[in-house]
């Protein structure tokens, strides 16, 4: 008789349960951006004049502010409820299992980073507006922390699911549309993946401590071709 073992993980970090305020927050915080949006469109408080963002008004009049208000500012409601829906399902799952410091604090002072980053290359009139570099950047926060943290499957595994709902989610259904920033996009979500990658350095033992494993102990009879198999839990 042979005994060969092995170790599962069983369950870890994502696999807990949200946090109960998760959906709340993320409802509000979603609110407050479709707020945003109203009080441009309607120009109250003058809001057209200070909240949208070109390069010119960032970079050459120094108005730095722009980059982050424009995140809540929509050409119309179809572009405002297009990041709405998505910016509330990642914001909720990634405040749920990461905290507020993450969502919604880190994720909109990466996405003004961002714009900062995009508008240097535009040009001086064009507009930079809306949430889509944040909702970008949530989803490669959000990936890259499945594939590192879900060892329950291979790496494998792990990277066909993440990369096919990065394709699902992320990749344009339609034809090229001159009038989205696509740098946008790609420039929040490598940041959202830079994030994660520095999130789990600095927190993978207490990710890992979250692990349950289970220790496999297999017992292989020489004279057959069926093992009988025993399974011992350890925490």
């Amino acid at each position: 008789m042979k005994l060969q073992s092995y170790t599962v993980v069983r369950s870890n970090w994502l696999t807990r349960k949200i946090d109960s305020r998760a959906a709340a927050v993320s409802a509000l915080v979603t609110l407050f951006t479709i707020f945003g949006a109203l009080v441009c469109c309607g120009d109250t408080w003058g809001a057209e004049s200070w909240m949208p963002a070109t390069r010119g008004q960032v970079w050459g009049a120094h108005q730095w502010w722009r980059a982050w208000t424009t995140l809540f500012v929509h050409a119309d409601a179809h572009h405002l409820l297009a990041n709405c829906v998505l910016f509330f399902i990642l914001g909720m799952f990634v405040f749920g299992y990461f905290g507020a410091v993450v969502f919604p604090f880190l994720a909109l002072a990466v996405g003004g980073v961002a714009n900062l980053y995009v508008l240097s290359g535009m040009r001086n009139e064009t507009q930079l507006i809306g949430m889509s570099g944040v909702v970008f950047w949530l989803g490669g926060f959000w990936l890259l922390l499945y594939f590192l943290i879900d060892r329950r499957r291979s790496l494998g595994a792990r990277a066909m699911r993440a990369g096919g709902v990065a394709l699902g989610l992320f990749m344009p259904a339609e034809a090229f549309d001159p009038s989205i920033s696509y740098q946008t996009h790609l420039t929040g979500f490598v940041l959202g993946l830079a994030c994660a990658l520095i999130f789990y350095v600095f927190n993978r033992d207490k990710i890992r401590r979250a692990e349950i494993k289970e220790v496999v102990v297999e017992a292989h009879n020489e004279t057959e071709t069926d093992p009988d198999s025993v399974t011992e839990t350890r925490h």
